[in-house]
């Protein structure tokens, strides 16, 4: 048996039936629940049924990061890092607060797309290494 719960919300997944009912049936007892019926949406994770189980896609959700950044009229790539610039620490102008912070919020909403992602991996973790002081630095090394 599988529970997840966030905040309001809890998603419980079994290949029993009778669990799943028997544990809604003991949760009810102690807390007011909802049926919301089968799981589509939770979390940036879309949930689509098949015969051969679930699938999970953050399809919708890469599409919101990549509207967020302001990134939507970018050219795709078949690598998510260039082969040709080098990061760095030390040049380049360290970030301003807000530039900072969005730097930030943008790495952190790819670390969450790497759970069905993980081809992005080793590319997130690159930009995670430069999380304490984002600077400037575009050119080529």
């Amino acid at each position: 048996m599988f529970v997840l719960d966030y905040v309001n919300g809890i998603i419980v997944a079994s290949s029993s039936q009778e669990a799943t009912i028997a544990l809604l049936k003991d949760l009810e007892k102690e807390f007011a629940l909802k049926d919301l019926g089968d799981l589509h949406y939770f979390l940036g994770i879309e949930v689509k049924k098949s015969q051969d189980g679930l699938k999970l896609s953050q399809e919708r959700y890469a599409a919101d990061v990549i509207q967020w950044a302001g990134m939507s009229k970018c050219k795709p790539m078949d690598t998510p890092l260039s082969s040709v610039e080098n990061l760095s620490a030390s040049e380049g102008q360290p970030l301003g607060s807000e530039d900072a912070t969005r730097y930030r919020s943008t790495v952190g909403a790819l670390q969450y797309l790497t759970l069905t992602r993980p081809d992005l991996s080793f590319s997130v973790n690159k930009v995670c290494q430069f999380l304490h002081a984002p600077t400037t630095t575009t050119s080529v090394q």
